[in-house]
């Protein structure tokens, strides 16, 4: 067999697949297309979906630039009308010249030789932007999510980011259009056999798909797919936690970079997890803000470590928060934060160094969750160091991350927590206020903890002596 015959039967047993799997159609027409594991996924999924009779809506959450409009909007036209002529599909995003540009592509596919050979009995008889249709009056209508369907039955609708950016997405007057088009528009042309995708970004919780969400749940098939892995519940997801998505294109640290600008924004476009700005159980301005100048003298400075000992950034850093509570004013003061990505030796060497800059004393302690790294850490601590170590005793350490930032939000509310002004001050607010949508926690369980230690628990009103440190000394 010949170089050529053998790609002449590879590519025929392509175009044979090609007909029942919207993956393998997207490489017959594209043979440059690149796929990673989750373009598979959704393809299969799309597939599934409308062979599905029981399930007409269907809902693809993706961080941009990640290929969802190449698979949905590009070349699941064409091969909707290759399987069935007769399809009437329209294709929705934020702006006419967007959706009319999927069109235009669709078209392209549907021209080319390749689709010829795979649905060779579909046909354009118009080839318009705003419109094609095919010899069995099917075809695709193009339009802005604000834009008109009077008269036009819809079989398919895909819409595909009805929200430009963050100003159509903080505009309360535009997503209140955009679901009012969706309702009155684009629901009264749809029949009991007619299929919805929505696949979008999100961009903010009152979105389309959050409004839809909150009063249609049930009638949507929901596919979210993070960035950045961040538990393996999913079984289709064959990412370890901290991997990226696909690191072709966007790798972990571009990722990283992008969710050190913006915690909220990264949580809400590549975690697909939108919330409100200003935080769900804490809000920012009930923050209160000093000058170290302007603390009570006097203070005895703790230290608190939320521990997660390894030298990958992409995982769970370290946590540590000096900390002191004056009584006198039944005040939190809390002088630094910081998160580090360290492997034990260098952690330890680490501590001690941070311990010392910030002022603690042989009064002083370090308070560790007593998980099994807080164990080691300090085990470690009390042979290597003079910091008095010991596990954090309480009840929130059994009771999860809600209860600890229910025990701390009223504690901020009143004024109680004070700020020592810094550069780590924006990080630490931005992710307590955004729990539980950012993408770590760790300073959520550090000021729980010391809240609950330094306001409620009968181990700081009665006062702590060096003395109790001595069990753990070896």
């Amino acid at each position: 067999m010949t170089a050529k015959e053998e790609y002449e039967l590879k590519f025929e047993i392509l175009v044979r697949r090609s007909r029942q799997s919207l993956f393998h159609f997207i490489h017959a027409v594209n043979h440059a297309y690149e796929a990673n594991w989750h373009h598979r996924f959704i393809a299969e999924t799309l597939d599934a979906f409308m062979d599905d009779n029981t399930q007409n809506k269907l809902m693809v959450f993706l961080p941009p630039q990640h290929g969802k409009s190449e698979i949905t909007s590009r070349s699941l036209p064409a091969y909707l009308l290759g399987r069935d002529p007769s399809k009437k599909i329209v294709v929705a995003s934020y702006s006419s010249d967007l959706a009319e540009k999927f069109n235009n592509d669709a078209q392209t596919i549907i021209k080319s030789s390749a689709y010829k050979r795979i649905f060779p009995n579909t046909e354009l008889i118009r080839d318009k932007s705003e419109e094609c249709i095919t010899s069995a009056n099917g075809g695709i209508k193009a339009v802005g999510v604000t834009g008109g369907l009077t008269g036009n039955t819809v079989d398919v609708a895909i819409i595909d980011d009805p929200v430009k950016d963050d100003i159509e997405a903080s505009s309360t007057t535009y997503r209140e259009r955009v679901y009012q088009w969706y309702l009155k528009v684009l629901e009264t042309r749809l029949h009991n056999d007619s299929k919805v995708i929505l696949i979008m970004t999100r961009w903010h919780e009152d979105d389309l798909a959050g409004r839809l969400l909150e009063n249609q749940r049930h009638k949507w098939q929901v596919i979210s797919i993070p960035a950045v892995c961040e538990d393996l519940s999913n079984e289709i997801d064959p990412r370890q936690i901290g991997e990226a998505l696909w690191p072709q294109r966007h790798n972990i640290g571009k990722l990283n970079d992008l969710r050190a600008l913006s915690e909220v924004l990264f949580a809400s476009l590549y975690q697909q997890r939108p919330s409100p700005a200003e935080g769900n159980k804490v809000k920012r301005e009930w923050w209160q803000y000093c000058h170290e100048k302007e603390l009570p003298n006097g203070l005895n400075w703790d230290l608190w470590i939320d521990g997660a000992y390894t030298k990958q950034t992409e995982n769970d850093p370290t946590g540590l928060m000096v900390a002191a509570y004056y009584k006198a004013t039944n005040t939190l003061y809390v002088k630094n934060a910081h998160d580090a990505h360290m492997e034990m030796p260098e952690l330890l060497r680490f501590v001690a160094e941070y311990a010392d800059l910030h002022g603690m004393g042989y009064k002083s302690a370090a308070y560790l969750e007593p998980k099994a790294s807080g164990k080691s850490l300090k085990q470690m601590l009390l042979k290597v160091t003079d910091i008095n170590a010991a596990e954090i005793s309480n009840h929130l350490v059994s009771e999860g991350k809600e209860a600890r930032i229910q025990v701390a939000a009223p504690k901020i509310a009143s004024g109680r927590v004070c700020l020592v002004r810094g550069t780590w001050n924006d990080k630490f607010v931005t992710q307590i206020c955004t729990f539980p949508n950012a993408v770590h926690d760790e300073y959520v369980d550090l000021i729980g903890y010391a809240c609950f230690h330094y306001f409620d628990s009968n181990t700081r009103r009665k006062g702590i002596s060096i003395n109790d440190f001595s069990e753990y000394r070896q």
